[in-house]
């Protein structure tokens, strides 16, 4: 049988192949633990620069971005509106950026921002189509068929103009007309295509200009401008056939028309 080393002899031999393997594997680890720390620092330097370039070079930020789609709106001004002229790339948020701009500029129907690398951008943007112009003394705002109104810009196109009374509210870019306001007047341009101004007071809603006496016809605001025109149209022809030269004629009630002498 084998004799097992006494205990003493066993712990010593253990401690010299304890001792030579540590002597032995410690350079290794070392090496390869400096190694690890010599490429991580590699990248962090690579990195750093990398960023501290991104940072620095004047390539990187937003300069002269183009703008598509405008016709009235001077590019100048949506670029000013937009905030992103020399903006760094990297802080851009094109859809919130977006979103702002429509707010700013009433006139703008939609926006959208893209930018390529390093930093070549365009702002794609649809303008407004005017539907009508609100006219309140010298204050000209245009409205597009949704009842958004924003800044005339240029000359009146040929579309209706309701000139408004004083007493009225001021129409503010951004602001929309109101849709009982809206409706009447899409009715009255439907049914009376060869009138161009129109005119609004508080009191009597709307009212036209006679085209053969110049007297002024109320109509007023209501779901029935068809009728009421049309009740005009007979009440005008009755007169005329009388030689009568009215005042005025008042058409906003259909069941109960009469003019002023």
């Amino acid at each position: 049988m084998f004799k097992s080393k006494p205990p003493a002899k066993r712990r010593k031999m253990l401690f010299k192949m304890t001792a030579t393997g540590q002597a032995q594997l410690m350079p290794a680890v070392l090496n390869a633990a400096l190694s690890a720390r010599a490429i991580s620092a590699a990248l962090l330097f690579v990195v750093a620069a990398v960023a501290v370039e991104l940072v620095v070079d004047e390539a990187f930020y937003i300069y002269n971005p183009a703008v598509v789609g405008n016709q009235r709106v001077p590019a100048s001004d949506i670029i000013a509106a937009s905030g992103i002229e020399t903006l760094h790339i990297l802080w851009l948020q094109p859809e919130s950026t977006s979103r702002a701009l429509t707010l700013k500029m009433s006139e703008l129907h939609s926006a959208s921002v893209g930018c390529a690398l390093p930093a070549r951008c365009t702002i794609q943007v649809v303008e407004r189509e005017p539907a009508l112009e609100w006219k309140q003394g010298q204050t000209r705002t245009w409205v597009d068929a949704e009842g958004m109104a924003f800044p005339a810009r240029g000359q009146t196109p040929a579309i209706p103009v309701i000139e408004v009374a004083p007493e009225v509210p001021a129409l503010l870019p951004g602001r929309h007309v109101a849709p009982e306001l809206l409706s009447a007047i899409a009715d009255l341009v439907r049914v009376l295509p060869d009138v161009k101004t129109f005119r609004y007071t508080t009191g009597r809603g709307f009212e036209f200009a006679d085209p053969q006496g110049r007297w002024p016809v109320y109509v007023g605001v209501g779901p029935d401008m068809a009728a009421r025109v049309s009740m005009w149209k007979a009440l005008a022809a009755n007169l005329a056939s009388r030689n009568v030269r009215p005042r005025y004629i008042d058409v906003r009630y259909p069941q109960a028309p009469h003019y002023g002498k």
